[in-house]
């Protein structure tokens, strides 16, 4: 992924979104951890979809996996690398994004979190992936890229 545009292109928008899967749900139908944006979020107001966040100046992965996890749910991610990406173009940007498979190191998700100037959740839960459909419908690329992610034939994310 790169960031400049290029001559007659469009500027990049890097962004991770984290696939984080519910220890409780070992030997069963799995379960992810899903935020639902909030009503007056400008692009998907109201759409369940996966913890995600865009890239500071020089940021690397998995710096931007701690900080979703520090920011955007008061808890200690860790990440397990990535799974998938892709990309979508939006008005005046790309949009690319990796989704990454992470774990809770520490701490219990909480939403909304304090920070200011980053996109705050109204609610989480863990989630069968299937959950997700509705925001792949209505454009999300986190939502699309997660339900293509390859399984093993139990929903369980291939990490």
């Amino acid at each position: 992924m790169t960031g400049d545009g290029g001559p007659g292109r469009r500027p990049a928008r890097p962004a991770i979104a984290l696939v984080i899967e519910d220890p409780g749900s070992a030997g069963e139908a799995p379960r992810w951890l899903l935020v639902r944006r909030p009503e007056d979020d400008p692009d998907l107001p109201g759409v369940w979809g996966l913890p995600a966040g865009s890239h500071a100046e020089g940021e690397m992965d998995e710096a931007l996996v701690r900080r979703i996890g520090r920011e955007k749910l008061g808890v200690e991610a860790e990440d397990l690398g990535c799974l998938s990406e892709g990309h979508v173009d939006r008005p005046g940007y790309r949009l690319e994004m990796r989704l990454h498979a992470a774990r809770i190191a520490a701490g219990e998700p909480r939403v909304p979190q304090s920070v200011a100037g980053v996109t705050q959740y109204s609610e989480w839960g863990w989630k069968p992936p299937v959950e997700l459909r509705g925001g792949a419908e209505r454009g999300s690329l986190c939502c699309r890229l997660a339900l293509a992610l390859a399984t093993d034939g139990r929903g369980r994310v291939r990490a």
